[in-house]
């Protein structure tokens, strides 16, 4: 029971299991830099290594979104919000704590692309989604 205790210990310290880190970190370091084009390759990669790395879909999400390719952004974002609610997340990637990526995503990352796709569509935004546009630039940058 000792060595079973051990093997889990050591499993979670060394990633095991976490298919497409390297990919996801690299994509990271891209995103840090804004070079977004690089860091979708990257996010990417990760899924495709590891299609339930939510995290990895988030980041491909706000990859597309500061690439105004908000079709794919708001894609990536549902992606990451069904592995978030199925309490799938990756045990090494920890920029954020579970219940506040689910939050990040509802509230921020995915009303901020459905808005930003309706305005390139030329569509007139609403009273209320200018209000709430308002409020998700306040969360985004809350200088």
């Amino acid at each position: 029971m000792k060595y079973l205790y051990f093997l889990v210990i050591i499993s979670l310290f060394t990633g095991c299991g976490t298919k497409g880190i390297d990919s996801y970190e690299t994509g990271l370091n891209h995103f840090k830099e804004k070079n977004y084009n690089a860091s979708v390759v990257e996010f990417q990669n990760a899924v495709n290594e590891n299609p339930e790395f939510g995290e990895a879909y988030m980041f491909l999400g706000r990859a597309y979104n500061s690439l105004q390719m908000y079709d794919l952004s708001i894609d990536n974002y549902q992606k990451a919000l069904g592995l978030f609610k199925m309490d799938k997340f990756n045990v090494n990637v920890d920029n954020l704590d579970d219940k506040e990526k689910i939050t990040q995503i509802e509230e921020v990352w995915m009303p901020y692309s459905q808005l930003q796709q309706k305005i390139q569509k030329g569509i007139p935004l609403t009273d209320i989604e200018i209000q709430k546009q308002e409020e998700i630039i306040k969360k985004l940058d809350p200088r």
